[in-house]
């Protein structure tokens, strides 16, 4: 399974909306296994990253107010390319283009003053779920 990253935010009916990525950019973040060899790996937590790691326990979803958090995580990564894509086993490229894939998420969310999910492929979706945290407004 793949996992990508999407824009999200709540329509006016206050349903979660996955906004569709242009055609000219990529939401793939990687195969399923880079939650721990990539984006959880010892190299990654090693630098002091805070939202991709989340990936090695679940999907991730970075609301608007973390969004810098997340574009801090992939200079990181990408200062520390080299060394990062050794550890994780994968070239150079892959890991650009997936970083680059979450930085222009990142980018696209600050647009629409809305959050990013990372997570394994669920594609255009408009539903009722709410992300982690987020309080239940059936609970009473």
């Amino acid at each position: 399974m793949s996992i990508s990253v999407d824009v999200f935010l709540r329509n006016d009916s206050g349903n979660l909306v996955i906004l569709t990525t242009p055609p000219e950019e990529s939401d793939l973040v990687g195969h399923d296994d880079t939650r721990h060899t990539l984006w959880g790996s010892p190299a990654v937590r090693a630098l002091g990253a805070t939202v991709v790691v989340g990936l090695s326990q679940g999907d991730v979803w970075v609301d608007f107010g973390r969004l810098d958090e997340l574009v801090d995580d992939c200079e990181l990564i990408l200062k520390h390319l080299v060394d990062v894509a050794a550890a994780a086993g994968r070239g150079e490229d892959y890991v650009r283009f997936r970083v680059g894939n979450l930085r222009a998420a990142a980018e696209r969310a600050r647009a629409h003053r809305a959050g990013v999910v990372i997570w394994a492929g669920h594609g255009d979706l408009v539903y009722n779920a709410r992300p982690a945290g987020d309080p239940d407004p059936q609970a009473a």
